[in-house]
């Protein structure tokens, strides 16, 4: 049998996207210095402020109203995106010399012409890049399977609905699913396609729980006979059976990694006293190492050293029996942090190395995760996006997962995570923890 994981191969970086972005802040820069819009007599003193502060606001208003997303969205859609988001620019920076008592410093009409400036050029190299990206874009060449129970060789490409022209498509019958699952870990399937008779669909429910764990996606291709003989062919589609997470496309992974970055930084800059303090206090309890290292898994199931504050003796992990209150095996300094989740701030550099995100389902240990996608269908598809620090689930519900129920209805937090991401939710959960780790701070060991 395969590995419990089907590696399903991320969407490359979109390269165009990030290319279109950096082209927005350049033409802002060029546009600040072109059609300085600061009073010459603060010119040397405010014109750097304002440049940096520009370049911030313009790419993260960019990248929230996804204005380089090309592949996505037609010109007038990016165009308008365009405008909206050097209105928010425009009007976040009458706000900013609102506050700061600067207002004098702009010359209104020198800040129009900018602003004019700064559109015109947005839009010719949005349009530019839309049409190159167009003309020079690779066909898509992935693999994709046809599970059948047909004897004879079909091909997907002899169905009406498909189109994918450059696909490489293998058929699997389906007494072979062993093998289907195998060559779907080698080869990145994106989706599995079954096609069986109407006498044999009391077979499909157990297909379908079978393959449901895994990451690719299932299509049902309905019979014939299900359609009267006029039925136009168009209409005749496959039906998706396990919708998979939605991937980020480029302008949502630089807000979210961008967020990971600053945030990580930003926390680990204002507590680095304390982080010195407590792993002072765990070097003198025993002398033992000051960090702990546990394999977990992460995005698309690949294996990362999870790192943590070791608050247990020295050894404790080569027993897999589960901490209890009163453990004997945690230290004095151990449990305090423990109690406060302390021990999970390390992890921080586990955001900046790319490993996890501050925000995502939470890492299982390797045995938990074995074991439950086998009991859990889509288990696995939490895989999908890049572990985090703390989640939908962790403020849902504290403790650990002692139970199949419970187990599930945190799985069930993570799925709705996946599916419903934004950035204002992701914004809600970093919010919201500190007050459910108050809130159930009995509940941690």
């Amino acid at each position: 049998m395969a590995n419990t994981f089907t590696l399903k191969s991320g969407r490359s970086t979109s390269f165009h996207s990030i290319g279109l972005n950096a082209a927005y802040v350049a033409i802002l820069t060029i546009c600040h210095f072109f059609t300085p819009y600061i009073h010459e007599l603060v010119f040397s003193f405010f014109n750097g402020l304002f440049l940096i502060l520009s370049i911030i606001l313009f790419f993260y208003f960019n990248a929230l109203l996804r204005a380089s997303s090309i592949s996505h969205f037609s010109y007038f859609s990016l165009f308008f995106r365009i405008i909206i988001s050097i209105i928010f620019f425009s009007l976040s920076i009458i706000f900013i010399t609102f506050l700061t008592n600067t207002t004098e410093i702009i010359k209104r009409s020198e800040f129009l012409t900018f602003l004019t400036y700064l559109f015109s050029f947005s839009v010719l190299a949005m349009v530019f890049a839309k049409y190159l990206y167009f003309l020079i874009k690779p066909l898509e060449n992935s693999t994709i399977v046809l599970l059948t129970d047909h004897t004879d060789a079909e091909n997907l490409k002899n169905y009406h609905f498909y189109r994918g022209a450059k696909d490489n498509i293998k058929q699997f019958h389906t007494n072979e699913t062993d093998a289907m699952i195998n060559f779907a870990v080698d080869h990145g399937v994106r989706a599995v396609y079954i096609n069986i008779d109407a006498q044999n669909l009391n077979s499909l429910e157990s297909l379908v729980n079978d393959l449901s764990m895994y990451a690719f996606d299932l299509f049902l291709i309905l019979p014939q006979s299900f359609f009267s003989n006029n039925a136009s062919s168009p209409s005749i589609k496959p039906v998706l059976l396990n919708g998979s997470p939605v991937s980020l496309d480029s302008n949502q992974y630089l807000l979210k990694r961008s967020i990971d970055v600053v945030g990580s930084l930003s926390i680990l800059i204002f507590i680095f006293p304390f982080l010195f303090l407590v792993a002072f206090l765990i070097k003198i309890s025993d002398s033992g190492p000051i960090f702990y290292y546990q394999l977990r898994h992460g995005q698309y199931g690949k294996e990362f050293n999870m790192l943590k504050f070791r608050s247990m003796v020295v050894g404790s992990d080569y027993s897999d029996q589960q901490v209890m209150h009163d453990d004997s095996r945690v230290t004095l300094i151990g449990r305090i942090i423990r109690k406060t989740s302390f021990d999970e701030i390390p992890q921080l550099l586990n955001v900046l190395k790319g490993q996890m995100s501050l925000v995502g389902p939470r890492p299982h240990i390797l045995a938990e995760t074995n074991r439950y996608s086998k009991e859990i269908i889509h288990f696995l598809s939490r895989h999908q996006v890049k572990p985090g620090l703390t989640g939908l689930a962790q403020i849902r519900t504290r403790g650990k997962a002692s139970s199949l129920e419970l187990m599930q209805e945190k799985l069930d937090s993570d799925l709705e995570y996946i599916n419903q991401w934004t950035l204002s939710l992701d914004l809600k959960i970093l919010f919201n923890t500190p007050l459910s780790l108050w809130k159930n701070r009995n509940t941690n060991i």
